[in-house]
């Protein structure tokens, strides 16, 4: 390797390579060097001054505890050879005590950033974790949500000083029931003003899934903080008590098994149907009738809908896998009828403005803001669209209770799909064919699921078989009774 007696006048006249590096070794210090680098092609443009400079950087190299170790001492533009020089013969002295002047950096920097996550409260953990953009809109709400409710008096502490009594005591207190909002109710004062006061909470229940589910918020987030960059971690989560072996403390949560039974869906559909919202009652039978979570089926656009193939893909899934399915008759026909609806609802609003110079102030107002609104949703690129932010359905939660209201049939969006599914299933199908329809991922080892590749038209009949099956439940009448003719007559 080339070798000169390393000065500020001997760098700055070192010429560059045309590419890569090359070392110059100083010939009176032995290990210590400068390194030259070529300049990147296209790269900034630099004065004299800079081009003096720029791209070298001195280092010393020498064997620790025989292994050969190169550790970086500066930039020729922020030390000069001098400082380089003293700082070398101080590195290369430890160097052969066989310390790495590497692993002291490593350790320092490992020291800075202990320090630093010392510091960061929960609230920053919870945002960091939430900012780091691969969790739905839906899941971030619920995070916050589990967060806010249940650990709100933790969240300005520091992450690294929640310990696990904390988790232990905070798990069973949530089960318990005993983390509840406080009630507030109004009461008048007697000046006749109005004013909030705490009342007596009711009797409270166990939220046993809310506990775990806030537990296993808190271990993600957690988790997320204390990662290193190289994907490990010194840290023990406090909420791994949970799992040990001898508290066993997670709870066993029946997965919730709830449908629409075969002698509700007649009056169910009747009550759907008699929605005063189109949208609502369109989208509840969308769900019904293709098994769709509920976000897929409110974010779909029109741009993923096939007429002319008769299909439809949701590309936002919840295993990440675009869904595509075919549209039955019952669906081909439910949205045009929908794209036909938007169109009628926008011309009765405008017949509405007829004679409007007739109408009250607040008559007018109405009559105006429901031109507006038909004319956002024809415009709207959902299949299903809102009146929110999102431009799609978020909460359908009124339009399930008027339902719920109307046949005392309580029900969520999730039991529709389990509704479809179960249908699905008792009609012979293929575990295979429910899977795809479902967009379930073939469970691992399944080495013959690999094999079956279920395309849409493959789809197309189970689905038609599936339709016309729930069609014939919604028409069938249970409990009816039948006058029975005398023999005598």
């Amino acid at each position: 390797m080339p070798s000169l007696h390393i000065t500020k006048e001997a760098v700055e006249g070192l010429e560059r390579p045309a590419k890569d590096r090359v070392d110059y070794f100083d010939d009176v210090l032995r290990g210590f060097g400068v390194r030259v680098f070529a300049l990147k092609p296209g790269g900034k443009a630099l004065t004299k001054a800079q081009e003096k400079t720029a791209g070298k950087t001195y280092f010393t190299m020498r064997r620790v505890n025989g292994k050969l170790t190169r550790t970086k001492i500066d930039t020729a533009d922020k030390i000069t050879a001098e400082k380089a020089r003293k700082a070398a013969e101080g590195l290369l002295a430890d160097m052969g005590r066989g310390i790495d002047p590497n692993e002291e950096k490593r350790q320092a920097r490992q020291q800075v950033e202990e320090e630093k996550q010392q510091a960061v409260t929960l609230q920053t953990a919870l945002n960091d974790y939430l900012d780091k953009g691969k969790l739905k809109p839906r899941t971030v709400t619920t995070y916050k949500d589990l967060c806010r409710l249940y650990l709100a008096d933790w969240l300005d502490k520091p992450a690294a000083e929640i310990t696990r009594d904390m988790v232990k005591a905070r798990h069973a207190e949530i089960a318990a029931g005993k983390r509840q909002r406080q009630k507030l109710a109004k009461e008048i004062t007697t000046t006749g003003k109005a004013k909030l006061k705490a009342v007596a909470p009711p009797e409270p229940k166990r939220k046993e899934a809310a506990a775990d589910n806030c537990m296993r918020t808190l271990r993600a987030v957690l988790n997320y903080a204390f990662e290193d960059e190289e994907g490990g971690t010194p840290y023990t989560n406090p909420v791994n008590i949970l799992s040990s072996r001898k508290k066993k403390a997670w709870f066993k949560v029946d997965r919730r098994r709830t449908l629409i039974k075969n002698s509700d869906l007649p009056a169910w559909y009747k009550a759907v149907i008699g929605l005063d919202n189109g949208i609502m009652t369109d989208y509840l039978r969308f769900l019904l009738f293709t098994g769709l979570r509920r976000q897929e089926a409110a974010t779909l656009t029109w741009k993923q809908v096939d007429f002319e193939e008769g299909c439809f893909t949701i590309t936002d899934t919840k295993n990440k896998t675009p869904h595509t399915l075919p549209l039955s008759d019952y669906l081909h026909k439910l949205l045009k009828d929908r794209q036909e609806g938007l169109k009628t609802e926008l011309a009765e609003a405008k017949a509405a403005l007829a004679g409007i110079e007739k109408m009250t102030l607040r008559d007018r107002q109405t009559a105006h803001n429901r031109v507006a609104l038909a004319e956002s949703r024809l415009a709207s690129k959902y299949v299903f669209p809102g009146e929110g932010k999102t431009g799609f359905i978020v909460e359908p939660k009124r339009a399930i209770d008027s339902v719920t209201a109307a046949t005392g049939i309580s029900f969520s969006c999730h039991d529709l799909r389990r509704t479809f599914a179960t249908l699905a299933e008792s009609l012979d199908l293929s575990s295979y064919t429910v899977k795809a329809l479902l967009n379930h991922k073939q469970q691992t080892g399944d080495v013959t699921g690999g094999y079956i590749i279920l395309n849409v038209d493959r789809l197309r009949e189970p689905m038609q078989k599936i339709t016309e099956a729930l069609q014939e439940r919604i028409k069938t009448q249970h409990g009816q009774v039948i006058p029975m003719k005398s023999k005598t007559a």
